[in-house]
This record gives structure tokens, C-alpha cells and sequence, in this order.
């Protein structure tokens, strides 16, 4: 019956990791790389690296906002440990649309001048290409992300049961070229790391958990989604008045718009992070502070200090969490952990790195399959193999591959082209799709090969473009810009040795 159940169990574990196992390491990568999806999106717009904030940001900020104090809502963001800069949202009516347009202006934040970045989706879209892919309707990526997650969630259940050995295996690690070397690389990263991905991978469900579980709500609210979120948030306390069709629009004073920011300056002592001016609902005004202090702030469930903006009185001051129910404080927890949105700086670190163990993880899965079964395939020529090692090369070292192509689109393409971050999109799946197409026309063992030196070459060229197009001012530009690209001369540094070793053991027929 034990031998019964661990077959079962390892023939499970198998293919729930196997069937959708590219499309989790794809999932795995983006969302690995979301952790920094802020600084990507500042690296991805160059126009911004020379923005740095000063004892002026606040004052350069206040002033923009009351230039245009003009319009129903503005949205003011300033300058973080994520961002060099100001920006400005709104949102304005659409002559043939019934839904309004984002219009967003970035501001120095040391001189003021206005900044014009290039059109781009930024790290905007690897974030949500790891929860709802890209080209296809939003609702059908969501459910096939939420199928791939729940097959990893058993996958790792089912790696637990079958590993009788799995803590001491950890401690085991033999580098060689075969199963046993890439089942050692395979428990490894699962075990160093095993509470973030059963963490990341339950919490991910969670997150779909209205799609695909949706009867609950559906029976007590009807699809009433707004009077849901407001039985489990802040929007059923906070103020909802209606604007007046009859009142006139009001004309903020610089100083009651100072004196409400030295009031909300009391209540988070230097870490005003946002503050927003509304002219729809009697003229408020919204304040919101820069690091959250409670893992519950989310976007319905948040801190925020709302003023009069006439009077300066404090109208209301939420308060996290807005409600006593644990099942809302059980799903807010999980969101901020997957998110990550509560981590400083070093937990941000500390989950990409675990993000990283699951990109191992799932990668040396699919390539152990492809090891464990070699020699029996090779000799019978199954195309079910061939398409399994081909669709591993292309997975793997391609998405890789098409990443850095993304980055390097960003810099070459023409800052005035039209629709150009859809360009930028463009290259990353074309490119990604040679990858493939490359994989099964050439010999296996070579294709590895050569896929990993591409890798290393284009991670190597992201910081030389910089260099060659950005070559004034190289010291005076934002930390953010210098990190990523010494991350992208780390990850060149690091296929460069694994092109190295696969060529070494080609060449001496480990490989085989």
C-alpha cells in the first residue's frame, strides 16, 4: 500500500509539474522580476535617471499640484527608496470614449522641469503577464495562471510525501552531469526555501479566489463586487459625499494646502509619500504616507488622512485594518506577502532571492525529466521527448533571452514612434519565439549551448548601451539606474558560466 500511495504520489508530482511546468518557470521569472517592477519601470523610462529628490521636492511638488488644482482629481506622488521623482496623474474625458484617459506628468525633483519619458509598459508588463499573459482575454489568463498555480501547489505537497529523505538530501549536493546531480539542484533551492513557495503559491491562489471560487460572494452580494469590498474595507467608514451640481469650483490656497501637509506631517513624521487634491467631492484633500506601517494596507484596506481643503480640518483618518473580520485580515496578509508590498528594501531582497530558488526549482524540474529519461528515449526516438527537450530549451534560456531583448528594445527603438512600447512587447515574443524555433532545428546539446552564450552577450550589451547613449553623466544619474545594470552584468557573468561549463562537458562527452 506505501509503495501504492508513493507511486501515486510520484507519478502525480511528476506531471502536475511537468504538463504545465514551462508555463510555471514563465511564471516564476516575471514574477520574480515584479518584486522590482518599480525600478524597472524607472529604468525603463532614461529621461527620469537625472531626477533626484531634494530639500525642494516638497515645495516643487506643492506648487505643480496647484498649477493644476484646475482639474476635477489629481493624483501627486513623491519621490521614494523605489522612484527619483514627481508625478502627477489625472484623469480626463474622452470625446468617443465613455471611459476617461490617464494622463500622467513627471517632474525633477530637484529643479521642477517637466519631464517627457518614452512611451513604455515597462516592468507593468512582466507583472501581469505573470498573472493573466498577454494577447489573450484578461479572464481566460487568469484562469489558466490560476490551473498552473494550483498544479504547482500539488506538485510541492506531493514533493514533500515522495522525498522521504528531503531535509538530508538538502545537505547532499554531487555536481554531475546526470539525474542524481540535477535531483541534488532540484531538492535543493525546494527545501532552502520551501515556506516561501508554499507561501507564494497557496497565497497566489488566494488572489484568484473570486474567480474561481466565486459561489460565496455570488450567494450573499449578487456580484455586487463594490458593497463586498466595502463590507471588508475602509470604504464603508470613510466619507461618500455626493458632489453638489450647483457648487463652484473651489480655488486651493498655497497655504491651506501647506498647512493641511504640516498636519498630516504630524501624523507620519517625514514620510508623506502621495497626497491627492479632489474637487468632485466637496474639495478634499487626501494624504497618504510613504511606508506603510501595517501589513494590511492594501488598496482597500489602506492609511490615509482625508482634510477639508477650505477649513484644513481633519475629516476623517482611516485606520488598518478598517474591520474585525480574521477571514479579511487572513486574505490582506496573504496579498501583502505575495506582493511583497510591506518589505523594505532587504525583504524585497530576501524574496527575490527565494524567487530565484523557484525559477531553479522549476527549471532543473523540467530538465530532471528530460535527464531521467534520456536513455531510454533517444534510443526509441519518441517525439513526446524531443518536444519535452526542446520546449525546455526554449523556455528556459529563451525567456531569458527575450527579456534582455526587452530591455535592450527599450533603448534602441525611436523615442517618437507611435504605439512604440508596443514594439518593445513585440520583440520580447518574437524573439522569444526564435528561441523555439531555434531549439528544434538544431541538435540539442549545441542549442544549450549557444542559447546560454546569447544570454550572457545581451545581458553584457544592456549596460554598454547605457553607457554608449548615456555617456554624460554617468555619476550624477539615479542608484536605481547603476543597479540594474550591475544585476545585468551579474546574470551575463552568470550564463557566461554556464556556457562555460556545458561547452567543458560537451566537449569531454559528459553531456550526452
Amino acid at each position: 500500500m506505501e509503495n501504492s500511495f508513493k507511486q501515486s504520489m510520484r507519478w502525480l508530482h511528476t506531471y502536475s509539474g511537468l504538463i504545465v511546468g514551462w508555463l510555471l518557470f514563465a511564471i516564476f521569472v516575471t514574477g520574480t522580476t515584479s518584486f522590482y517592477r518599480t525600478e524597472i519601470n524607472t529604468w525603463m523610462k532614461p529621461e527620469l535617471q537625472y531626477s533626484k529628490p531634494s530639500i525642494e521636492t516638497i515645495n516643487i511638488a506643492k506648487q505643480k499640484a496647484l498649477e493644476l488644482s484646475n482639474k476635477s482629481k489629481i493624483q501627486v506622488t513623491l519621490p521614494n527608496s523605489r522612484s527619483n521623482y514627481i508625478s502627477i496623474m489625472w484623469f480626463e474625458k474622452q470625446k468617443n470614449s465613455k471611459k476617461p484617459s490617464r494622463v500622467i506628468k513627471y517632474y525633477d525633483a530637484s529643479t521642477g522641469a517637466e519631464i517627457t519619458p518614452r512611451q513604455t509598459r515597462g516592468g507593468d508588463f512582466l507583472y501581469r503577464f505573470h498573472f493573466e499573459l498577454y494577447g489573450i482575454p484578461k479572464f481566460a489568463g487568469r484562469w489558466i495562471i490560476s490551473i498552473a498555480t494550483m498544479s504547482m501547489l500539488v506538485a510541492i505537497i506531493t514533493g514533500i510525501i515522495i522525498h522521504s529523505r528531503i531535509f538530508k538530501d538538502t545537505f547532499t549536493f554531487r555536481n554531475k552531469a546526470n539525474p542524481r546531480g540535477w535531483m541534488d539542484a532540484h531538492i535543493l533551492p525546494a527545501v532552502a526555501a520551501l515556506p516561501f513557495h508554499i507561501m507564494i503559491t497557496y497565497s497566489g491562489l488566494l488572489l484568484f479566489i473570486r474567480l474561481i471560487m466565486p459561489w460565496g460572494i455570488d450567494a450573499v452580494y449578487q456580484n455586487d463586487f463594490r458593497t463586498f469590498f466595502k463590507d471588508f474595507s475602509i470604504l464603508k467608514q470613510m466619507p461618500m459625499d455626493k458632489p453638489s451640481k450647483n457648487s463652484s469650483h473651489y480655488v486651493l490656497e498655497k497655504k491651506n494646502l501647506d498647512n493641511i501637509l504640516e498636519k498630516a506631517n504630524n501624523i507620519w513624521p517625514n514620510n508623506i509619500g502621495s497626497f491627492s487634491i479632489d474637487n468632485e467631492n466637496g474639495s478634499k484633500i487626501e494624504v497618504s504616507p510613504k511606508e506603510k506601517s501595517s501589513i494590511y494596507s492594501l488598496r482597500f484596506d489602506r492609511e490615509y488622512a482625508i482634510y477639508d481643503a477650505k477649513s484644513t480640518k481633519l475629516i476623517y483618518q482611516s485606520k488598518t485594518p478598517a474591520g474585525d473580520s480574521v477571514v479579511a485580515k487572513t486574505h490582506a496578509t496573504f496579498e501583502t506577502l505575495h506582493r511583497a508590498r510591506f518589505a523594505d528594501s532587504f525583504m524585497r531582497f530576501i524574496f527575490f532571492i527565494c524567487g530565484v530558488s523557484g525559477i531553479v526549482l522549476a527549471g532543473t524540474g523540467l530538465i530532471l525529466w528530460v535527464e531521467k529519461r534520456k536513455k531510454k528515449y533517444e534510443k526509441k526516438k519518441s517525439y513526446g521527448f524531443f518536444v519535452v527537450d526542446k520546449l525546455n530549451i526554449g523556455t528556459i534560456a529563451g525567456l531569458f533571452i527575450a527579456t534582455a531583448a526587452y530591455f535592450i528594445a527599450n533603448r534602441i527603438i525611436g523615442f517618437d514612434i507611435e504605439n512604440r512600447q508596443n514594439f518593445e512587447i513585440n520583440i520580447f515574443f518574437i524573439v522569444w519565439l526564435l528561441s523555439y524555433v531555434y531549439a528544434f532545428f538544431r541538435n540539442s546539446k549545441k542549442a544549450w549551448i549557444e542559447q546560454f552564450a546569447i544570454a550572457s552577450v545581451l545581458y553584457l550589451l544592456i549596460p554598454i548601451i547605457n553607457l554608449i547613449i548615456y555617456k554624460d553623466g554617468v555619476f550624477q544619474r539615479d542608484s536605481i539606474y547603476n543597479y540594474f545594470d550591475i544585476s545585468s552584468l551579474i546574470l551575463s557573468f552568470i550564463f557566461a558560466v554556464g556556457t562555460y561549463f556545458l561547452r567543458r562537458k560537451y566537449v569531454k562527452g559528459a553531456i550526452k
